[in-house]
Protein backbone atom coordinates (compact mmCIF):
# COMPACT_ATOMS: atom_id res chain seq x y z
CA UNK A 1 0.00 0.00 0.00
CA UNK A 2 0.80 3.29 -0.19
CA UNK A 3 1.64 4.98 3.12
CA UNK A 4 1.94 7.80 5.24
CA UNK A 5 4.32 7.62 8.67
CA UNK A 6 3.11 9.82 11.41
CA UNK A 7 4.92 10.03 14.80
CA UNK A 8 4.34 12.61 17.71
CA UNK A 9 5.97 13.72 20.78
CA UNK A 10 4.42 16.00 23.58
CA UNK A 11 5.73 17.53 26.93
CA UNK A 12 5.12 15.62 29.42
CA UNK A 13 6.37 11.96 27.66
CA UNK A 14 9.58 10.06 28.18
CA UNK A 15 11.64 11.47 25.93
CA UNK A 16 14.14 8.38 25.53
CA UNK A 17 11.38 6.02 24.65
CA UNK A 18 9.24 8.07 22.36
CA UNK A 19 11.72 10.12 20.59
CA UNK A 20 10.71 11.12 17.28
CA UNK A 21 13.45 9.58 15.83
CA UNK A 22 12.88 6.21 17.75
CA UNK A 23 9.09 6.25 16.83
CA UNK A 24 10.27 6.85 12.93
CA UNK A 25 12.74 4.14 12.77
CA UNK A 26 9.94 1.70 14.08
CA UNK A 27 7.88 3.00 11.48
CA UNK A 28 9.44 2.62 8.66
CA UNK A 29 11.02 -0.94 9.51
CA UNK A 30 7.50 -2.26 9.82
CA UNK A 31 6.81 -0.27 6.50
CA UNK A 32 9.34 -2.16 4.48
CA UNK A 33 8.83 -5.51 6.31
CA UNK A 34 5.04 -5.73 4.84
CA UNK A 35 6.61 -3.94 1.83
CA UNK A 36 4.59 -1.00 1.61
CA UNK A 37 5.26 1.99 0.11
CA UNK A 38 6.52 5.23 1.80
CA UNK A 39 5.71 8.09 -0.03
CA UNK A 40 5.51 10.83 2.77
CA UNK A 41 5.88 11.05 6.56
CA UNK A 42 5.01 14.40 9.02
CA UNK A 43 5.22 14.77 12.52
CA UNK A 44 4.53 17.45 15.79
CA UNK A 45 7.30 18.15 17.89
CA UNK A 46 5.90 18.83 21.75
CA UNK A 47 2.47 19.02 20.62
CA UNK A 48 -0.34 17.75 22.94
CA UNK A 49 -2.59 14.55 21.31
CA UNK A 50 -6.07 16.37 23.19
CA UNK A 51 -6.37 18.19 20.20
CA UNK A 52 -6.12 17.93 16.37
CA UNK A 53 -5.21 21.34 14.92
CA UNK A 54 -1.67 20.26 14.27
CA UNK A 55 0.59 20.70 11.44
CA UNK A 56 1.62 17.32 11.29
CA UNK A 57 -1.87 15.96 11.13
CA UNK A 58 -3.28 18.95 8.49
CA UNK A 59 -0.37 17.27 5.49
CA UNK A 60 -2.62 14.05 5.80
CA UNK A 61 -5.98 16.30 5.46
CA UNK A 62 -3.68 17.75 2.14
CA UNK A 63 -2.93 14.04 1.32
CA UNK A 64 -6.38 11.97 2.21
CA UNK A 65 -8.00 15.25 0.26
CA UNK A 66 -5.22 14.34 -2.48
CA UNK A 67 -6.29 10.39 -2.36
CA UNK A 68 -2.36 9.57 -2.39
CA UNK A 69 -2.43 7.47 0.34
CA UNK A 70 -3.95 4.24 1.15
CA UNK A 71 -2.71 4.27 4.83
CA UNK A 72 -1.38 6.07 8.09
CA UNK A 73 1.42 3.93 10.06
CA UNK A 74 1.25 5.06 13.68
CA UNK A 75 3.58 3.62 16.73
CA UNK A 76 0.70 3.16 18.86
CA UNK A 77 -3.17 4.79 18.35
CA UNK A 78 -2.31 7.34 21.23
CA UNK A 79 0.46 8.76 18.89
CA UNK A 80 -2.37 9.53 16.57
CA UNK A 81 -4.69 11.59 19.59
CA UNK A 82 -5.77 11.05 22.62
CA UNK A 83 -8.93 13.10 22.78
CA UNK A 84 -11.36 10.22 22.43
CA UNK A 85 -14.19 11.77 20.20
CA UNK A 86 -11.72 13.92 18.12
CA UNK A 87 -9.61 10.50 17.32
CA UNK A 88 -12.40 8.83 16.47
CA UNK A 89 -14.24 11.55 14.24
CA UNK A 90 -10.89 11.65 12.49
CA UNK A 91 -10.55 8.29 12.22
CA UNK A 92 -14.24 7.91 10.52
CA UNK A 93 -13.09 10.36 7.99
CA UNK A 94 -10.47 8.36 7.18
CA UNK A 95 -12.76 5.65 6.52
CA UNK A 96 -14.60 7.15 4.24
CA UNK A 97 -11.94 8.29 1.98
CA UNK A 98 -11.03 4.59 2.28
CA UNK A 99 -7.87 5.11 4.44
CA UNK A 100 -6.58 2.90 7.33
CA UNK A 101 -4.64 4.19 10.06
CA UNK A 102 -1.96 0.95 11.12
CA UNK A 103 -0.83 1.06 14.99
CA UNK A 104 2.43 -0.90 15.31
CA UNK A 105 3.03 -1.92 18.49
CA UNK A 106 -0.32 -2.61 19.23
CA UNK A 107 -1.21 -4.76 15.74
CA UNK A 108 -4.38 -2.87 15.20
CA UNK A 109 -6.06 -1.77 12.01
CA UNK A 110 -8.78 0.52 11.44
CA UNK A 111 -10.36 -1.61 8.61
CA UNK A 112 -10.26 -4.69 10.65
CA UNK A 113 -14.09 -4.41 11.68
CA UNK A 114 -12.93 -7.22 14.86
CA UNK A 115 -10.13 -4.53 16.14
CA UNK A 116 -13.31 -1.55 16.77
CA UNK A 117 -13.90 -2.64 20.25
CA UNK A 118 -10.11 -2.20 21.35
CA UNK A 119 -9.73 0.99 19.49
CA UNK A 120 -12.87 2.27 21.49
CA UNK A 121 -11.25 1.46 24.83
CA UNK A 122 -7.52 2.31 23.44
CA UNK A 123 -9.13 5.94 22.99
CA UNK A 124 -11.11 5.81 26.27
CA UNK A 125 -7.96 5.08 28.15
CA UNK A 126 -5.46 7.58 25.93
CA UNK A 127 -8.16 10.19 26.75
CA UNK A 128 -8.09 9.38 30.65
CA UNK A 129 -4.17 9.41 30.58
CA UNK A 130 -4.23 12.80 29.39
CA UNK A 131 -7.05 14.37 31.42
CA UNK A 132 -5.26 12.84 34.63
CA UNK A 133 -1.66 14.23 33.20
CA UNK A 134 -3.35 17.61 32.92
CA UNK A 135 -4.35 17.52 36.57
CA UNK A 136 -1.53 16.72 37.76
CA UNK A 137 0.63 19.33 36.09
CA UNK A 138 -2.35 21.91 36.70
CA UNK A 139 -2.07 21.00 40.37
CA UNK A 140 2.01 21.43 40.43
CA UNK A 141 1.85 24.36 38.67
CA UNK A 142 -0.90 26.06 41.19
CA UNK A 143 1.69 24.94 43.92
CA UNK A 144 4.63 26.94 42.59
CA UNK A 145 2.27 29.72 41.91
CA UNK A 146 1.18 29.88 46.09
CA UNK A 147 5.09 30.63 46.43
CA UNK A 148 5.56 33.22 43.18
CA UNK A 149 6.49 31.54 39.83
CA UNK A 150 7.76 33.71 36.92
CA UNK A 151 7.60 31.68 33.77
CA UNK A 152 8.45 34.31 31.06
CA UNK A 153 9.19 37.92 32.98
CA UNK A 154 7.58 41.08 30.51
CA UNK A 155 9.80 43.41 28.26
CA UNK A 156 12.78 44.73 30.58
CA UNK A 157 13.36 41.55 32.73
CA UNK A 158 15.58 38.53 32.18
CA UNK A 159 14.92 34.88 33.97
CA UNK A 160 17.97 33.15 34.84
CA UNK A 161 17.23 29.80 33.59
CA UNK A 162 20.23 28.49 35.76
CA UNK A 163 19.43 30.69 39.53
CA UNK A 164 15.57 31.50 38.37
CA UNK A 165 16.51 35.09 39.65
CA UNK A 166 14.67 37.57 37.68
CA UNK A 167 17.04 40.34 36.77
CA UNK A 168 16.30 43.69 35.20
CA UNK A 169 17.90 44.23 31.57
CA UNK A 170 18.70 48.05 31.78
CA UNK A 171 18.60 48.61 28.27
CA UNK A 172 15.18 47.09 28.09
CA UNK A 173 13.89 49.09 30.95
CA UNK A 174 14.75 52.32 29.55
CA UNK A 175 12.22 51.82 27.25
CA UNK A 176 9.48 50.83 29.63
CA UNK A 177 10.29 53.94 31.86
CA UNK A 178 9.89 55.97 28.74
CA UNK A 179 6.63 54.31 28.33
CA UNK A 180 5.39 55.82 31.67
CA UNK A 181 6.77 59.24 31.29
CA UNK A 182 5.64 59.62 27.85
CA UNK A 183 1.98 58.78 28.55
CA UNK A 184 2.06 61.27 31.67
CA UNK A 185 3.02 64.03 29.59
CA UNK A 186 -0.48 63.51 27.59
CA UNK A 187 0.42 60.82 25.14
CA UNK A 188 -2.03 57.97 24.14
CA UNK A 189 -1.22 54.37 23.40
CA UNK A 190 -1.68 55.26 19.78
CA UNK A 191 0.32 58.09 19.83
CA UNK A 192 3.18 56.56 21.76
CA UNK A 193 3.45 53.29 19.33
CA UNK A 194 3.26 55.42 16.07
CA UNK A 195 6.78 57.17 17.63
CA UNK A 196 8.32 53.94 18.45
CA UNK A 197 7.27 52.61 14.64
CA UNK A 198 8.64 55.76 13.35
CA UNK A 199 11.82 55.62 15.39
CA UNK A 200 12.32 51.78 14.71
CA UNK A 201 11.84 50.58 18.23
CA UNK A 202 11.02 46.95 18.25
CA UNK A 203 7.99 45.50 20.31
CA UNK A 204 8.60 43.15 23.69
CA UNK A 205 8.48 40.12 21.22
CA UNK A 206 11.58 41.07 19.40
CA UNK A 207 13.41 41.36 22.53
CA UNK A 208 11.70 38.19 23.68
CA UNK A 209 13.08 35.98 20.56
CA UNK A 210 16.47 37.98 21.26
CA UNK A 211 16.71 36.75 25.18
CA UNK A 212 14.76 33.36 25.38
CA UNK A 213 14.77 32.32 21.66
CA UNK A 214 10.81 32.63 22.30
CA UNK A 215 9.62 33.23 18.38
CA UNK A 216 6.34 34.20 17.03
CA UNK A 217 3.67 31.67 16.57
CA UNK A 218 3.67 30.34 12.99
CA UNK A 219 -0.38 31.68 12.81
CA UNK A 220 0.90 35.02 12.91
CA UNK A 221 0.74 37.29 9.60
CA UNK A 222 3.77 38.37 7.86
CA UNK A 223 3.73 41.94 9.43
CA UNK A 224 4.40 40.83 12.67
CA UNK A 225 7.23 39.56 11.89
CA UNK A 226 8.65 43.51 11.86
CA UNK A 227 7.78 43.55 15.30
CA UNK A 228 5.79 46.58 15.18
CA UNK A 229 4.26 48.50 18.18
CA UNK A 230 0.21 48.68 18.41
CA UNK A 231 -2.07 50.75 21.24
CA UNK A 232 -2.85 47.29 23.28
CA UNK A 233 1.15 46.33 23.38
CA UNK A 234 1.41 49.63 25.38
CA UNK A 235 -1.62 49.83 27.11
CA UNK A 236 -0.44 46.04 28.60
CA UNK A 237 2.90 47.72 29.79
CA UNK A 238 1.27 50.32 31.38
CA UNK A 239 -1.22 48.05 33.50
CA UNK A 240 1.36 46.16 34.10
CA UNK A 241 2.02 45.33 38.26
CA UNK A 242 5.26 43.47 37.25
CA UNK A 243 6.85 46.80 37.23
CA UNK A 244 6.16 47.98 40.72
CA UNK A 245 7.60 44.63 42.08
CA UNK A 246 4.26 42.63 42.52
CA UNK A 247 4.01 39.04 40.93
CA UNK A 248 0.42 38.47 40.76
CA UNK A 249 -0.04 34.11 40.00
CA UNK A 250 -2.55 32.18 38.63
CA UNK A 251 -5.11 34.87 36.99
CA UNK A 252 -6.32 32.44 34.07
CA UNK A 253 -6.54 29.38 33.50
CA UNK A 254 -6.62 27.34 29.92
CA UNK A 255 -8.04 24.56 29.69
CA UNK A 256 -5.71 22.34 27.60
CA UNK A 257 -8.12 19.83 26.66
CA UNK A 258 -11.23 21.86 25.84
CA UNK A 259 -8.65 25.18 24.91
CA UNK A 260 -11.04 27.54 26.75
CA UNK A 261 -9.35 30.23 28.76
CA UNK A 262 -10.91 31.84 31.74
CA UNK A 263 -10.23 34.76 34.12
CA UNK A 264 -9.78 33.45 37.77
CA UNK A 265 -11.34 36.25 40.50
CA UNK A 266 -9.29 38.04 42.13
CA UNK A 267 -9.73 36.86 45.71
CA UNK A 268 -8.60 33.66 44.12
CA UNK A 269 -4.77 35.00 42.87
CA UNK A 270 -1.71 34.74 44.28
CA UNK A 271 -0.24 38.63 44.64
CA UNK A 272 3.11 38.39 45.65
CA UNK A 273 4.22 42.09 46.44
CA UNK A 274 8.34 43.05 46.03
CA UNK A 275 8.78 39.67 44.56
CA UNK A 276 11.15 41.62 41.54
CA UNK A 277 13.29 44.31 41.02
CA UNK A 278 11.09 47.35 40.03
CA UNK A 279 11.26 49.57 37.08
CA UNK A 280 8.68 51.72 38.11
CA UNK A 281 7.87 53.45 41.27
CA UNK A 282 4.62 52.92 43.14
CA UNK A 283 3.54 56.00 42.68
CA UNK A 284 4.07 56.56 39.58
CA UNK A 285 2.46 53.44 38.45
CA UNK A 286 -0.77 54.77 40.67
CA UNK A 287 -0.79 57.86 38.79
CA UNK A 288 -0.97 55.72 35.51
CA UNK A 289 -3.30 54.23 36.62
CA UNK A 290 -5.53 57.00 37.44
CA UNK A 291 -5.14 58.83 34.20
CA UNK A 292 -6.07 55.52 31.90
CA UNK A 293 -9.49 56.22 33.89
CA UNK A 294 -9.88 59.27 33.79
CA UNK A 295 -8.75 59.42 30.29
CA UNK A 296 -11.73 56.89 29.53
CA UNK A 297 -14.47 58.05 31.41
CA UNK A 298 -14.02 62.01 30.21
CA UNK A 299 -13.51 60.06 26.61
CA UNK A 300 -9.97 61.78 26.37
CA UNK A 301 -8.73 62.03 22.51
CA UNK A 302 -5.49 63.82 20.84
CA UNK A 303 -5.01 63.84 17.37
CA UNK A 304 -2.60 61.60 16.08
CA UNK A 305 1.19 61.10 17.36
CA UNK A 306 0.31 64.47 19.88
CA UNK A 307 -0.55 64.73 23.23
CA UNK A 308 -3.55 65.58 24.53
CA UNK A 309 -4.33 69.24 25.42
CA UNK A 310 -3.36 69.64 29.03
CA UNK A 311 -7.03 70.06 30.68
CA UNK A 312 -8.97 67.82 27.89
CA UNK A 313 -10.92 65.67 30.22
CA UNK A 314 -10.82 67.47 32.80
CA UNK A 315 -13.29 70.39 32.29
CA UNK A 316 -16.87 70.20 32.31
CA UNK A 317 -19.61 72.70 31.99
CA UNK A 318 -21.63 73.60 35.32
CA UNK A 319 -24.46 74.91 33.17
CA UNK A 320 -25.52 71.97 31.07
CA UNK A 321 -23.08 68.87 31.73
CA UNK A 322 -21.16 69.34 28.31
CA UNK A 323 -17.34 68.52 28.54
CA UNK A 324 -15.09 71.54 26.71
CA UNK A 325 -13.16 71.05 23.65
CA UNK A 326 -9.60 72.80 23.08
CA UNK A 327 -9.84 75.63 20.41
CA UNK A 328 -6.21 76.79 19.01
CA UNK A 329 -6.20 80.70 18.35
CA UNK A 330 -3.56 83.03 16.75
CA UNK A 331 -3.61 86.45 15.79
CA UNK A 332 -1.44 87.62 13.25
CA UNK A 333 2.25 87.64 15.06
CA UNK A 334 0.89 87.04 18.49
CA UNK A 335 1.83 83.59 20.06
CA UNK A 336 -0.51 80.55 19.63
CA UNK A 337 -2.75 80.26 22.60
CA UNK A 338 -5.29 77.50 23.72
CA UNK A 339 -9.07 78.49 24.60
CA UNK A 340 -11.34 75.83 25.87
CA UNK A 341 -15.02 75.99 25.15
CA UNK A 342 -18.39 74.28 26.28
CA UNK A 343 -18.78 71.52 23.59
CA UNK A 344 -22.64 72.39 23.79
CA UNK A 345 -22.22 76.01 22.68
CA UNK A 346 -19.17 74.89 20.09
CA UNK A 347 -21.66 72.24 18.38
CA UNK A 348 -25.08 73.28 18.80
CA UNK A 349 -24.93 77.13 19.13
CA UNK A 350 -25.65 79.84 21.47
CA UNK A 351 -29.54 78.53 21.97
CA UNK A 352 -28.45 75.59 23.75
CA UNK A 353 -25.36 76.92 26.10
CA UNK A 354 -22.69 79.97 26.31
CA UNK A 355 -19.44 79.50 25.30
CA UNK A 356 -17.87 79.41 28.76
CA UNK A 357 -14.40 80.12 27.11
CA UNK A 358 -11.16 80.26 29.11
CA UNK A 359 -7.88 80.33 28.07
CA UNK A 360 -5.51 77.24 29.14
CA UNK A 361 -2.61 80.30 31.00
CA UNK A 362 -5.64 81.68 33.07
CA UNK A 363 -6.49 78.39 33.88
CA UNK A 364 -3.01 77.62 35.11
CA UNK A 365 -2.73 80.98 37.10
CA UNK A 366 -5.93 80.08 39.29
CA UNK A 367 -4.79 75.98 39.61
CA UNK A 368 -1.36 77.27 40.72
CA UNK A 369 -2.80 80.02 43.26
CA UNK A 370 -4.67 77.39 44.80
CA UNK A 371 -2.00 74.97 45.29
CA UNK A 372 -0.40 77.85 47.11
CA UNK A 373 -2.51 78.59 49.11
CA UNK A 374 -3.14 74.46 49.96
CA UNK A 375 0.53 74.47 50.68
CA UNK A 376 0.72 77.90 53.07
CA UNK A 377 -2.47 76.32 55.14
CA UNK A 378 -0.47 72.81 55.23
CA UNK A 379 2.48 74.96 57.00
CA UNK A 380 0.15 77.24 59.00
CA UNK A 381 -1.21 73.44 60.56
CA UNK A 382 1.94 71.93 60.86
CA UNK A 383 3.51 74.67 62.92
CA UNK A 384 0.25 75.22 65.24
CA UNK A 385 0.22 71.11 66.08
CA UNK A 386 1.78 71.93 68.93
CA UNK A 387 -0.66 73.91 70.79
CA UNK A 388 -3.50 71.85 69.62
CA UNK A 389 -1.90 69.41 71.64
CA UNK A 390 -1.37 70.99 74.29
CA UNK A 391 -4.74 72.62 74.80
CA UNK A 392 -5.81 68.74 73.92
CA UNK A 393 -3.61 67.16 77.11
CA UNK A 394 -5.76 70.14 78.93
CA UNK A 395 -8.96 69.26 78.61
CA UNK A 396 -8.16 65.32 78.18
CA UNK A 397 -10.14 64.45 81.76
CA UNK A 398 -12.97 65.58 80.22
CA UNK A 399 -13.23 63.21 76.95
CA UNK A 400 -14.05 60.43 79.53
CA UNK A 401 -17.41 61.24 79.20
CA UNK A 402 -17.35 61.28 75.52
CA UNK A 403 -15.46 58.29 74.99
CA UNK A 404 -18.40 56.29 77.57
CA UNK A 405 -21.03 57.95 75.34
CA UNK A 406 -19.42 56.48 72.13
CA UNK A 407 -19.23 53.35 73.54
CA UNK A 408 -23.08 53.69 74.90
CA UNK A 409 -23.74 54.38 70.99
CA UNK A 410 -21.81 51.50 69.40
CA UNK A 411 -24.05 48.87 71.58
CA UNK A 412 -26.75 50.68 70.81
CA UNK A 413 -26.16 50.04 66.83
CA UNK A 414 -25.13 46.68 67.72
CA UNK A 415 -28.08 45.28 69.49
CA UNK A 416 -30.21 47.54 65.98
CA UNK A 417 -28.46 45.22 64.09
CA UNK A 418 -29.55 41.92 65.64
CA UNK A 419 -32.98 43.22 65.80
CA UNK A 420 -32.42 43.75 62.05
CA UNK A 421 -31.16 40.42 61.01
CA UNK A 422 -34.08 38.89 62.93
CA UNK A 423 -36.58 41.13 61.30
CA UNK A 424 -35.38 40.28 58.23
CA UNK A 425 -35.36 36.52 58.44
CA UNK A 426 -39.10 36.87 59.65
CA UNK A 427 -40.02 39.62 56.87
CA UNK A 428 -38.30 37.80 53.49
CA UNK A 429 -40.39 40.13 50.96
CA UNK A 430 -38.88 43.42 52.35
CA UNK A 431 -35.53 42.01 52.18
CA UNK A 432 -34.09 44.57 50.30
CA UNK A 433 -35.36 47.54 53.01
CA UNK A 434 -33.52 45.59 55.77
CA UNK A 435 -30.09 44.82 54.10
CA UNK A 436 -30.04 49.01 53.46
CA UNK A 437 -30.84 49.20 57.12
CA UNK A 438 -28.44 46.79 58.06
CA UNK A 439 -25.68 48.62 55.76
CA UNK A 440 -26.37 52.04 57.59
CA UNK A 441 -25.18 50.22 60.64
CA UNK A 442 -22.53 48.66 59.72
CA UNK A 443 -21.33 52.31 58.48
CA UNK A 444 -22.20 54.00 61.93
CA UNK A 445 -20.51 51.15 63.99
CA UNK A 446 -17.39 51.34 61.47
CA UNK A 447 -17.95 55.33 62.36
CA UNK A 448 -18.17 54.87 65.90
CA UNK A 449 -14.77 52.53 66.53
CA UNK A 450 -12.93 54.64 64.54
CA UNK A 451 -13.49 57.51 66.08
CA UNK A 452 -13.00 55.36 70.04
CA UNK A 453 -9.63 54.31 68.77
CA UNK A 454 -8.68 58.48 67.52
CA UNK A 455 -9.41 59.55 70.95
CA UNK A 456 -8.15 56.65 73.31
CA UNK A 457 -5.14 56.65 70.42
CA UNK A 458 -4.47 60.44 70.42
CA UNK A 459 -0.80 60.46 70.66
CA UNK A 460 -0.28 57.93 68.03
CA UNK A 461 -2.88 59.70 65.51
CA UNK A 462 -1.01 63.16 66.20
CA UNK A 463 2.11 61.73 65.26
CA UNK A 464 1.25 59.70 62.41
CA UNK A 465 -1.02 63.02 61.11
CA UNK A 466 1.96 65.45 61.47
CA UNK A 467 4.36 63.25 59.93
CA UNK A 468 1.56 62.55 56.85
CA UNK A 469 1.78 66.67 56.69
CA UNK A 470 5.01 67.17 56.43
CA UNK A 471 5.46 64.60 53.79
CA UNK A 472 2.47 66.63 51.73
CA UNK A 473 4.09 69.87 52.19
CA UNK A 474 7.07 68.51 50.96
CA UNK A 475 5.21 66.97 48.15
CA UNK A 476 3.54 70.14 47.21
CA UNK A 477 7.08 71.89 47.29
CA UNK A 478 8.30 69.39 44.54
CA UNK A 479 5.64 69.89 42.26
CA UNK A 480 5.61 73.81 42.39
CA UNK A 481 9.34 74.31 42.37
CA UNK A 482 9.86 74.41 38.63
CA UNK A 483 7.18 77.46 39.07
CA UNK A 484 4.61 75.60 37.06
CA UNK A 485 2.50 72.41 37.17
CA UNK A 486 3.37 70.15 34.54
CA UNK A 487 0.90 67.68 32.67
CA UNK A 488 1.55 64.58 34.42
CA UNK A 489 1.31 66.98 38.21
CA UNK A 490 -1.79 68.60 37.45
CA UNK A 491 -4.01 65.27 36.49
CA UNK A 492 -2.61 64.23 39.72
CA UNK A 493 -3.64 67.05 41.66
CA UNK A 494 -6.91 67.97 39.55
CA UNK A 495 -10.05 65.51 38.73
CA UNK A 496 -12.50 67.83 37.35
CA UNK A 497 -12.72 71.68 37.49
CA UNK A 498 -16.60 72.71 37.04
CA UNK A 499 -17.08 76.16 35.08
CA UNK A 500 -20.19 78.15 35.04
CA UNK A 501 -21.57 81.40 33.46
CA UNK A 502 -23.28 84.27 34.43
CA UNK A 503 -23.49 88.48 34.28
CA UNK A 504 -20.48 88.60 36.29
CA UNK A 505 -18.14 86.34 34.72
CA UNK A 506 -16.84 82.80 35.05
CA UNK A 507 -17.11 81.00 38.64
CA UNK A 508 -14.41 77.98 38.59
CA UNK A 509 -14.96 75.15 41.36
CA UNK A 510 -11.97 73.21 41.14
CA UNK A 511 -12.55 69.59 42.86
CA UNK A 512 -8.73 68.38 43.76
CA UNK A 513 -8.01 64.55 43.42
CA UNK A 514 -6.48 63.69 46.87
CA UNK A 515 -7.89 64.18 50.33
CA UNK A 516 -5.39 66.82 50.86
CA UNK A 517 -8.03 67.89 54.19
CA UNK A 518 -9.19 65.77 56.56
CA UNK A 519 -10.51 67.10 60.08
CA UNK A 520 -9.80 65.84 63.34
CA UNK A 521 -11.98 65.96 65.42
CA UNK A 522 -10.93 67.76 69.30
CA UNK A 523 -13.56 67.36 71.64
CA UNK A 524 -14.18 70.57 74.44
CA UNK A 525 -14.83 70.08 78.14
CA UNK A 526 -18.36 69.05 77.42
CA UNK A 527 -17.71 66.74 75.26
CA UNK A 528 -19.29 67.85 72.26
CA UNK A 529 -16.90 67.53 69.03
CA UNK A 530 -15.34 70.61 67.27
CA UNK A 531 -13.12 71.29 64.26
CA UNK A 532 -10.00 72.67 65.29
CA UNK A 533 -7.76 72.35 62.59
CA UNK A 534 -7.80 70.72 59.04
CA UNK A 535 -4.93 67.87 58.37
CA UNK A 536 -3.94 67.56 54.74
CA UNK A 537 -2.13 64.67 53.54
CA UNK A 538 -1.35 63.50 50.25
CA UNK A 539 -3.37 60.02 50.16
CA UNK A 540 -3.94 60.00 46.98
CA UNK A 541 -7.13 57.46 46.49
CA UNK A 542 -9.81 59.48 48.33
CA UNK A 543 -11.51 62.69 47.11
CA UNK A 544 -10.64 66.24 48.07
CA UNK A 545 -12.67 69.21 49.28
CA UNK A 546 -13.77 71.43 47.13
CA UNK A 547 -12.51 75.32 46.95
CA UNK A 548 -14.23 77.93 45.03
CA UNK A 549 -12.35 80.81 42.92
CA UNK A 550 -13.47 83.79 41.27
CA UNK A 551 -11.89 84.81 38.52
Amino acid sequence: MKVWLYYRLSRDEDVELNSLTNQRNILVEFANTNHHEIVGESFDDNVSGMHFNREGINKIYEQVEQDAIEAIIVKDMSRLGRHKTQTALFIDYLREHDVRVLSVTENLDTSNEDDDLIIGFKGLFNDMYARDISKKVRAGMVQKQKKGFVMIPPLGYFKDKNTNQVLVVEEHARIVRRIFDMYLEGYGFSAIARIFNEEGIKSPAYYQKQLLGKNLGCNKPKIGFKYLWDNTGVKRILENEFYIGTVTCHKTYNNKITHIRKDIPKEEQFVHENFVTPIISKEKFELVQKLIAQKKSGNVRASAGNPCHRYTGLLECGDCGSTFVAIKRQWRNKPLRIEYACNAYHRYGKENCTAHRINETELDDLVYKEILNIREQAKRIYHSIDSDVQKWMKKKSTVNGKIESLKTELEQRKSDQKEILLERIRDKEHAEVYNEMLASCEEDIKRIKQELSDIINYNDTIKKRKSEMKETVDLIEEIIQEGQISNANLRQLVDKIIIYEDAEGLRLQINLNASFTEHMTIFDENGKSRADYQVINNNYPSPMRRRMIKG
